[in-house]
């Protein structure tokens, strides 16, 4: 399923849709790291070296508005993959490139990256597709025990405790993900938008 038509699908549900159509938990843990980060560089390079299952990747604590936002990224990942039109040599890359909304790898990880000093950030898992028939992509079953568990070694691992915390835009810094902040309101659409904005740039 393509992102744009994803999002299509989201925003016509209207403004009731958190209440009517609750969101499924996108898998992702808020972190607490034990100090400072010294080098984010040198934490994801760990973190793909310690990850026994799946892809996993860290982001910025100001970097998670909602979990539609979080699952549009993922779809546009899958629908780039599929049709081999992936700007990032990995699924984690291309993944933290369409949730910055932008081409450019190394703005988006200026936008959605760990920095140095940095005493938050989330860890976010990259779910395998599921294709069904038309080869329309369904959200995939989850292992949640599973993924807590791996979560929880993989946090110890950066030197990081979870947080019971989930994305919100009360956690979302803006102008730093390179919303446009002079608006009245930036909302859960503005999120969305933003995440088809990376593969519509001329």
């Amino acid at each position: 399923m393509r992102v744009k038509r994803w999002i299509d699908e989201q925003n016509m549900r209207g403004e009731d849709m958190e209440e009517l159509h609750p969101s499924p938990w996108f898998p992702c843990w808020r972190l607490k790291f034990d100090a400072p980060l010294e080098s984010p560089k040198d934490s994801a390079i760990h973190l793909s070296e310690v990850q026994e299952v799946g892809l996993w990747c860290l982001l910025g604590a100001g970097s998670l508005g909602s979990e539609r936002q979080l699952w549009a990224t993922w779809s546009g990942v899958v629908d780039n993959q599929q049709n081999d039109r992936m700007k990032a040599r990995s699924l984690e890359v291309e993944f933290i490139r369409l949730l910055a909304g932008t081409h450019n790898i190394d703005q988006a990880f200026r936008r959605v990256g760990l920095n140095e000093g940095d005493e938050e950030g989330w860890l976010a898992y990259i779910p395998d597709a599921e294709v069904g028939e038309g080869e329309d992509v369904h959200l995939p079953y989850l292992n949640w025990r599973d993924l807590n568990h791996e979560a929880e070694r993989l946090a110890f691992s950066v030197n990081a405790v979870i947080q019971s915390m989930r994305p919100s835009m009360a956690l979302l810094d803006a102008e730093k993900l390179g919303l446009e902040v002079n608006i009245s309101k930036v909302d859960e659409a503005s999120l969305l938008a933003h995440v088809a904005n990376a593969d519509s740039q001329s």
